[in-house]
């Protein structure tokens, strides 16, 4: 498994706090046990918060990869050639995994 660096929020002076991976899925969730004495309202409004701000520090963080990677923000033509690889590859992927899945059924149905 590959390492993920983790984008972290907070909010509800720290009470609150969130960590999500780089593919944006939620990690981790801090809730101190004083918010349970939060109306339900406020602790709403304080897991949003928390979640906006780590998605706001991953996004950034991309960016600047993206910038420092390309030595600038990356042109269309750089864009088109990645996300061509990134499909070629996605079909290869996908490919493989249809094979697996078609050999495991064909397993399955054997007597």
């Amino acid at each position: 498994m590959a390492y993920q660096e983790l984008a972290y929020g907070e909010a509800a002076d720290g009470r609150v706090r969130v960590a999500i991976e780089d593919d944006g899925r939620l990690s981790d969730l801090y809730l101190d046990p004083q918010v349970a004495y939060l109306p339900l309202d406020e602790l709403r409004v304080a897991l949003l918060e928390a979640i906006d701000m780590a998605q706001d520090r991953l996004r950034d963080r991309s960016a600047a990869e993206t910038t420092s990677r390309y030595g600038a923000v990356a042109g269309p033509d750089r864009l088109k050639a990645a996300l061509a690889e990134a499909s070629d590859t996605a079909e290869r992927r996908f490919a493989e995994v249809s094979t697996v899945l078609y050999d495991l059924n064909r397993r399955a149905a054997r007597p």
